[in-house]
């Protein structure tokens, strides 16, 4: 049986996270619990409290723009997927992650990753040079080996692109660092997305 003490806990995340007072699920966690003198409480999943965000942000937002903004989420990474195919014809790109389903709310990041020989510099220059922002630079050191990544932001969103080998490719659909399944779209399949949403 669920402790009403976590849902609690979740809802005032939720409400940290969509009034600005929180900027990622953990801290807003955090200070529900200290605000509702609930840290003795069993703690809310993430997901929960993701959920929790949906629920407010369709209601604040209306159903029609709401979608809005998730067809406004994949435009941007079908456009930066559009930059990797022009500039690097032998590239692979695919959006993973929550964005790929739609979840947008809580802080969503999208996350894409590029499967090619070239050079994270190459990357860099390819989107400097269709008027992307200057990125920041990252590792990430996962069961696949060290990662370069890149962050940055893009129409409001932010953008953490991973580069990662062809030979990884396999891995396509798996999370770079536990292993267990995740929700990927090529470019393709957003295209895809974008014409029926705007049908």
């Amino acid at each position: 049986m669920s402790d009403e003490r976590t849902d609690e806990i979740a809802r005032e995340a939720a409400s940290l996270i969509a009034t600005g007072k929180a900027r990622t699920v953990a801290e807003a966690i955090r200070r529900a619990a200290d605000a509702l003198n609930l840290r003795g409480a069993p703690m809310p999943g993430h997901g929960l409290v993701r959920r929790h965000a949906q629920g407010m942000a369709m209601q604040a937002m209306g159903d029609s723009a709401y979608r809005q903004s998730i067809r406004a989420v994949w435009s941007v990474a079908e456009q930066i997927m559009a930059v990797m195919e022009q500039a690097l014809p032998s590239a692979n790109s695919v959006l993973v992650g929550r964005a790929v389903k739609g979840q947008i709310d809580a802080g969503v990041t999208i996350h894409l990753r590029v499967y090619t020989p070239s050079p994270m510099r190459q990357i860099v220059e390819s989107l400097l040079a269709y008027g992307y922002e200057e990125p920041s630079f990252e590792t990430a050191e996962t069961r696949l080996g060290r990662l370069d990544r890149i962050r940055f932001q893009d129409e409001g969103c932010e953008v953490l692109l991973t580069r990662c080998l062809p030979e990884m490719a396999g891995q396509m659909g798996c999370d770079l660092f536990t292993g267990r399944s995740i929700p990927t779209a090529t470019a393709e399949e957003l295209r895809r997305r974008l014409a029926d949403e705007n049908a």
